[in-house]
Formats: structure tokens, C-alpha cells, sequence
């Protein structure tokens, strides 16, 4: 099977970053950048576009790349692996993660929610290692460029 692409929205908005909150029936929280799939014929850009404006209700602007991410399942313990928004356990995905700028600041509501998503939340970028952020090593790379206003593309690896 090949790995699934996906393309996600890193939408930061005065020292915040818009993220979908998904929760589990036992109270358990956690967070992730808007995104998903790629569909036949569809940019990556318009992968985001698409995206963030389903799972959020915002439109934006797509701009540059930001980041890509392998995830491997195989490669890890999956006694604790999170649920990306509904992805199998044992996919192999490629995240591309790109900067985007909100085009209106006043959402609409969202039209395609993933079967565990409970909410959108905007969270303060030097405060995401306080939440169960996914990718877990995204926080320390995203604070460092926000921080730097450093926008050159990164691979991150293989990471959960």
C-alpha cells in the first residue's frame, strides 16, 4: 500500500495557532492542525484549502511550505499511538504542513467534521508542549520558527 499524503494548515493569528480538538469517550483530549487527504487531481494547496475551511469554517491563503512529516506506525509502539483524525493505526502517512494566513477572522461553521473532532481551538503557540499535541515533536520545531520568523521549509523525519 502507499503512504497517504496529506497536507495541513499551520493558521497562527496573534501568538495563537488554530487547531482541531478531538476527544474519546473517556474525557481524553488532544490536538492537531487542520488537514487531511489529498484527493485525486487536488494540489496540496488545495488540499489545505479544502481542509481548514471543513474541518474549521475559516478560509485561507495558503503560502509556503513549512514542514513535512513521515509517520511510520511500524516503526513505534502502537499501545499509545494517537488517532490522526480517524487514519488507520497502521498507515503510513506523509504530512506537508504549510503556512497559511486567515482571509476572514469570522468563521463559518464547519462542514465536515472527522468522527472524533469535538471542537476547533485556537492555542497559544508557546504553549503547546502543555497539550496532547500531535505531531508531538511539532511544538519545539513551530515555536522555533515562529519565534525566529524563520519560514524555510523543514523535513522532520520520521516522527509521532
Amino acid at each position: 500500500m502507499s503512504p497517504r499524503i496529506a497536507a495541513r494548515g499551520l493558521v497562527v493569528y496573534d501568538g495563537t495557532l488554530l487547531t482541531v480538538q478531538y476527544g474519546s469517550g473517556d474525557g481524553e483530549r488532544w490536538y492537531l492542525t487542520p488537514g487531511g487527504g489529498q484527493q485525486t487531481g487536488e494540489s496540496l494547496s488545495e488540499t489545505v484549502r479544502r481542509e481548514v475551511r471543513e474541518e474549521t469554517g475559516y478560509e485561507v491563503e495558503v503560502e509556503s511550505l513549512a514542514f513535512v512529516r513521515d509517520y511510520i506506525p511500524s516503526n513505534y509502539d502502537t499501545d499509545e499511538d494517537e488517532d490522526e483524525g480517524g487514519a488507520e493505526d497502521d498507515d503510513h502517512r506523509v504530512d506537508h504542513f504549510f503556512w497559511c494566513e486567515l482571509v476572514d477572522d469570522d468563521p463559518v461553521q464547519p462542514t465536515v467534521r472527522d468522527a472524533k473532532q469535538v471542537g476547533v481551538t485556537w492555542l497559544a503557540v508557546d504553549e503547546l508542549d502543555d497539550y496532547w499535541f500531535f505531531p508531538r515533536e511539532l511544538p519545539d520545531a513551530l515555536q522555533r520558527q515562529v519565534k525566529t520568523a524563520n519560514r524555510e521549509a523543514r523535513y522532520l523525519g520520521d516522527i509521532r
